[in-house]
């Protein structure tokens, strides 16, 4: 019998996969229809870390009126979460804390009460917190546990009582019982690091951190070969050792022949949660990136894919003979590979089947791949391959003749100009336009291009991190004008899109200016329309690049998978803000 929406959602949630929990659990949920749905939908969110978005959810889907001890205790743990990412302060800490407190007077359920206890500890009320941690102790399911949560809750309340030693038993014993998933554990993880940070405990948490931390999260990569028994066996024994050296439970990455088939082979036969990530349309990529290194590796690809847990494309775009539509899928799949370690509060790692040659400024290939990754902070496992056949390689196709650039972009419009009176028009251009068009004089140094027609704002920039901080700056600048001061009645604010990709580089035969334009350019045009107005909404591919470049600066919410207008298809997008800074 297949899985129920609500099985699908729980089992995505316990294995990790946050987003697919959220695109599972979101329509529904979000409508009223499935409290156990919007239940999901909203813990999805917050474990993701985005407290501002799962409190709008919490409050659109009726959890905030629910009297059940899950739905109230959630209600609860978003308060804490905004005191400690929001600049609440200790004051919303302590708010959590008692909302916490009056959930276990009601339910004399442990889990708020060990919630109770920790929040009480964070904000400085020492003995009211040790007086929840006994309470949470005392519990049956607590004091002898038969399951993962229960085992774990004996050991937050013996740290928030200051028996640390005997915490790390309570943790060991919690991962040999039932429900010692990895979602699981990411979430006990969260709150143990955040003990650690804030009770200065850091040393004598340490153990226990390192025994929760779930498996790493591994971008691979590497080159095409000829298929070869003898050689494969050699290579598939050095994987199996470092993928058990590094503890990697998770892989990112695309499926060429040689390298990359066989690591995903490897992961699945370590009982691994394989991600794909295609750089283009995948019928190309069979073409250019599989059959060309023999029809043996077809079957393999398939056996491979079939077994993935997800599938997702940097572009749906053809491949145009273009080598950066390589480089520029394979660091997307890195940015994905730091947002799931993020997720999980475990390491992002790079694996690699790899001659060792380094090709400065090359638009894609192993060494590039290497390169990026390193450049961005990150520690990369080299296995040498030094004695595969590569005859085959890639064979790019000759490239189009017209110059192509990987390019962020910004698109923005009012969404109120049309009920703006034609005599308010030239304080709007005055004031609004005025503001957009400073802003991008602000990103001069970084900015390739900018047009505008109307009401609405084209940017090309250099990098991602320059998109992603104008985009900002526009809908925070913008809020100086009054909307009475045009006629309107609601904020003064845009719609802004930013996308990252490939794109041709030309000449306007209409204006003689600079061009830009592509898929790419079509695709971000199409995420506009369907931006909140004071949003700044984000493809997952710029998403990704952010994770690799400016994880520290800016938060990329994901909002789901849209349907793009105009016949674009599904695309993954995120709601991008500034990060904010932690205040205990």
């Amino acid at each position: 019998m297949p899985a129920s929406l609500v099985e699908r959602a729980r089992a995505a949630i316990e294995r990790g996969d946050l987003l697919s929990a959220y695109d599972l659990a979101r329509p529904e949920g979000a409508s009223g229809s499935s409290p156990e749905l919007a239940y999901i939908a909203v813990l999805a969110m917050a474990r993701m870390g985005e407290t501002e978005q799962a409190m709008r959810l919490y409050e659109l889907s009726g959890l905030s009126t629910a009297k059940d001890v899950d739905s109230q205790a959630l209600g609860a743990r978003l308060l804490k979460d905004h005191a400690l990412q929001d600049g609440g302060g200790y004051a919303i800490l302590k708010r959590a804390a008692e909302a916490y407190a009056d959930v276990y007077l009601r339910s004399r359920d442990p889990f708020p009460a060990i919630n109770a206890a920790t929040l009480n500890l964070l904000a400085g009320d020492r003995e009211r917190g040790a007086q929840f941690a006994l309470r949470a102790l005392e519990a049956p399911s607590v004091a002898d546990p038969t399951d993962y949560y229960g085992a774990a809750t004996q050991a937050e309340a013996l740290i928030v009582l200051g028996r640390e030693a005997e915490a790390v038993g309570a943790i060991e014993r919690a991962l040999s019982l039932p429900g010692a998933n990895v979602g699981a554990r990411s979430s006990t993880l969260r709150q143990f690091q955040m003990l650690a940070e804030h009770s200065g405990q850091g040393h004598k948490l340490a153990s226990v951190i390192e025994r929760l931390t779930p498996p790493a999260v591994a971008s691979f990569a590497g080159h095409i070969f000829k298929a070869d028994a003898e050689k494969e066996a050699r290579l598939a024994d050095a994987i199996d050792r470092e993928l058990e050296r590094a503890n990697i439970g998770f892989g990112y990455g695309a499926l060429a022949a040689g390298a990359d088939i066989l690591i995903a082979e490897r992961l699945l036969a370590r009982g691994a949660t394989l991600n794909l990530v295609f750089p283009f349309r995948e019928s190309d990529f069979i073409a250019n990136s599989v059959l060309r290194a023999g029809e043996e590796w077809l079957k393999r690809y398939y056996a491979v894919r079939d077994r993935a847990a997800d599938i997702s494309f940097a572009t749906l775009a053809d491949y145009v003979g273009d080598p950066v539509q390589f480089g520029y899928g394979a660091v997307v799949a890195m940015g994905m590979t730091r947002l799931r370690a993020h997720h999980l509060c475990t390491r992002a790692v790079q694996l690699v089947l790899w001659d060792g040659v380094l090709r400065p400024g090359a638009p894609a290939g192993t060494g590039h791949d290497v390169e990026q990754w390193q450049r961005t902070g990150g520690a990369t496992i080299h296995i040498d391959t030094a004695d595969v056949d590569r005859g085959t390689g890639h064979q790019h196709s000759k490239a189009p003749d017209a110059e192509r650039r990987l390019k962020a972009l910004l698109f923005a419009d009012f969404p109120g100009y049309t009920r703006i009176s034609e005599a308010k028009l030239p304080l709007f251009w005055a004031r609004v336009m005025a503001i957009a068009g400073q802003v991008l004089v602000d990103h001069q140094a970084e900015l390739d291009f900018t047009n505008s027609w109307g009401d609405a704002v084209f940017g090309v920039f250099s990098t991602a991190e320059a998109a992603a901080d104008a985009g900002l700056a526009l809908q925070a600048a913008l809020l100086s004008v009054s909307p009475t001061e045009l006629g309107l009645d609601r904020p003064t604010q845009m719609r802004v899109s930013l996308h990252y990709g490939p794109v041709y580089v030309g000449e306007d035969p209409i204006t003689g200016r600079p061009a830009y334009y592509g898929t790419e350019i079509s695709r971000a045009a199409r995420v506009e329309p369907l931006t909140p107005p004071g949003s700044v909404y984000a493809s997952q591919p710029l998403a990704a690049l952010l994770a690799n470049t400016a994880p520290e600066k800016f938060s990329a919410t994901y909002v789901g998978k849209i349907d793009l207008p105009k016949g674009f298809g599904q695309y993954p997008l995120y709601a991008l803000r500034r990060r904010p800074n932690k205040i205990l």
